[in-house]
């Protein structure tokens, strides 16, 4: 009986076909341009805030960008804290601007951890990570040449987005550091609107209740991307992504 041979060669090259759209889908598929998930003081919803165990949770969690903000001792040391006061995290009621290296380096946490400086991350962590740090005081001019030396000694200007609400600070920065995204954190209309005139400024940092379509839209059209802070929830997240 004539048998009629079966024609291998159509589904195989339907399969080629199929594997080279995918393929070009892949390859061409425009990457997300605002990708500044970053994980505020780490883990802080399940770790203390600002520690190795928050970041490390933030880290092992996919986090990109894990936070830093800074504070200056009395020795001129760059620590960070989200607090300018140690009292809430260590229970002792002093400034970190009034302490020095050695009392700095006595505190600890309650679940006896000590208040990192920033040397301490970078050195834990140093480009195996994003970072977004946040000039935090309000006369944190004393901060930027300590910022500097240390993003200079661990080569890590490519990995750093830097913050404040200071624009001055952010314009200092981009003197010797043109080519690292600058964040200006802003809470109503008019330091929005601000903002956007700054031609050093590349990320508007905005209090979530600047979240609309009209400041997304007034960003974009000034080249520059919006980032909304804080969202503490899943809900809230999906939220400001639609």
């Amino acid at each position: 009986m004539h048998r009629t041979k079966r024609n291998i060669f159509k589904p195989l090259s339907l399969s080629l076909f199929v594997l080279l759209v995918v393929s070009l889908f892949v390859a061409f598929k425009p990457t997300p341009k605002n990708d500044y998930v970053i994980s505020h003081r780490g883990a802080s919803g399940e770790e203390i805030e600002h520690t190795f165990k928050s970041y490390d949770l933030a880290l092992g969690y996919g986090t990109k960008y894990i936070e830093q903000d800074l504070v200056t001792s009395k020795d001129g040391t760059l620590y960070v804290s989200h607090d300018e006061n140690a009292e809430r995290l260590t229970g002792v009621d002093k400034n970190y601007k009034d302490m020095t290296d050695d009392e700095i380096a006595k505190l600890r946490t309650d679940d006896d951890q000590y208040i990192l400086k920033l040397e301490d991350v970078f050195k834990k962590y140093e480009d195996s990570t994003y970072y977004a740090i946040e000039l935090k005081e309000k006369d944190n001019s004393g901060a930027i040449k300590p910022f500097e030396n240390l993003v200079k000694k661990y080569d890590l200007e490519d990995k750093i987005i830097v913050q404040a609400r200071n624009k001055g600070v952010l314009e200092s920065l981009n003197t010797s550091f043109p080519g690292m995204p600058k964040l200006i954190l802003v809470n109503n209309d008019d330091e929005l609107d601000n903002a956007l005139k700054q031609d050093y400024v590349d990320i508007i940092g905005a209090n979530a209740d600047l979240m609309n379509k009209d400041n997304v839209k007034k960003a974009h059209d000034n080249d520059k991307d919006f980032n909304v802070w804080t969202l503490n929830s899943t809900d809230e997240i999906k939220k400001q992504l639609i």
